[in-house]
């Protein structure tokens, strides 16, 4: 066997204890630079869940009508029902008008005698060139017992200031009111052939039922249309988007000492 020589290149301790520290601080680097570039994926790939997430719901919610119905849980479990028809085959919670297409200017003067006899949706595009969107539904007490609601009609979303020359009728049963923002600068000055204000910016009315017998039967028809006599009925405002809802509630009866019945 041969003998290993003084010189032969031997690792020393030292040498071993460097190379130990060397190879745990690279290691350490690489890890730590492995778990930023996975923190960095990650972020971006919540960013693009959220961007295709937010995507999805503006999709899905363009593509819905223009004029939406709603009951909450409540009042429909309590026997608010809404339908297209009065015979409530198919009772709902939620119903869509169709989409306002080519919206024009109407005006209320020229409003058409048959506004209020169609069930559903009716878009109005008369001789005279005047366009009315209407949407016609009931709302029944399906239940045993006399109950409440309130609704509230609101505007959804709106681009290029639609809603300062937008009229919104409502009938019920037989009476009509017409709503419109105030005149445009003032907080309650009533526009032309307005009966009320907005209650607010976003909310058009509100309107309540609070004896609704069991079996009873309201019809509500909704007409919308910008109004050609309002100065802000300008072509920047005709080529404008509005979205409006309605949503009912539940009125909870009282007893006599106030208590929730």
């Amino acid at each position: 066997m041969a003998k290993k020589k003084k010189n032969d290149a031997q690792p020393t301790p030292a040498a071993d204890d460097k190379m130990g520290k060397y190879s745990v601080k690279t290691s350490s680097k690489k890890l730590n630079k492995r778990e930023a570039l996975i923190r960095i994926l990650t972020i971006i790939l919540i960013i693009l869940l959220l961007f295709l997430f937010g995507l999805f719901a503006c999709t899905t919610y363009i593509s819905s009508g223009n004029f939406t119905v709603t009951t909450n849980a409540d009042a429909f479990n309590a026997g608010i029902a809404i339908s297209e028809t009065p015979d409530f085959k198919n009772p709902a919670r939620i119903l869509e008008g169709s989409e306002f297409e080519n919206m024009r200017e109407g005006t209320f003067p020229l409003l058409p005698a048959d506004i209020n006899d169609y069930d559903g949706s009716h878009n109005f595009l008369t001789e005279d060139g005047m366009y009315y969107f209407t949407y016609s539904f009931y709302v029944k007490n399906t239940g045993t017992e006399k109950a409440g609601y309130s609704a509230k009609l609101k505007v959804d979303s709106v681009t290029q200031g639609a809603d300062e020359a937008v009229r919104v009728m409502v009938t019920r049963n037989d009476e009509s009111t017409v709503y419109a923002k105030p005149v445009l600068g003032s907080n309650s000055v009533l526009e032309q052939y307005a009966d009320k204000n907005f209650v607010s910016s976003r909310q058009v009315a509100s309107i309540a039922n609070e004896s609704f017998e069991a079996g009873a039967i309201d019809r509500f028809t909704v007409a919308i249309w910008f109004e050609g006599d309002d100065p802000e009925c300008v072509d920047d405002i005709l080529e404008g988007e509005i979205k409006f809802s309605m949503d009912f509630d539940l009125i909870e009866t009282l007893d006599n000492s106030g208590e929730a019945a």
